[in-house]
């Protein structure tokens, strides 16, 4: 196959991949579908298990500063200031701590594949 012929085989692939998952995210019947006001979101996988050598209050700012009692999610897609922005909050704390951990060649969680994060949680 021609150069030309390969890239424009492998654009064509990409697009119908994009276009697929699109449709899965945002449709209702997907269990992994989560309503957002700019669109929807993919679940996120957290596991309370692997991070006790965090202090809870580092993620849970609720319980110090008396703002919910709830999940995580409830505040962060409701709240008309805090919604717009929940991908870059969640991303810089979750995937920040995790490039801090890399960083100093400790065990760290995942910090680029997105498939990592992205999954129904299935741990406490």
């Amino acid at each position: 196959m021609k150069p030309l012929g390969a890239l424009l085989l492998l654009s064509l692939t990409g697009l119908l991949v994009a276009a697929v998952a699109e449709q899965r995210i945002n449709n209702p019947a997907n269990p992994q579908h989560v309503p957002h006001p700019n669109g929807a979101l993919l679940a996120v996988s957290f596991a309370h298990a692997d991070h006790t050598d965090q202090n809870c209050v580092y993620c849970h700012h609720n319980y110090v500063d008396d703002t919910g009692s709830g999940m995580c999610f409830d505040c962060h897609k409701s709240d008309p200031e805090v919604a717009p922005v929940i991908e870059t909050q969640f991303h810089d704390l979750c995937r920040g701590c995790h490039m801090e951990q890399l960083a100093k060649a400790e065990h760290h969680g995942p910090t680029r594949a997105c498939i990592s994060c992205h999954t129904r949680d299935h741990l406490p």
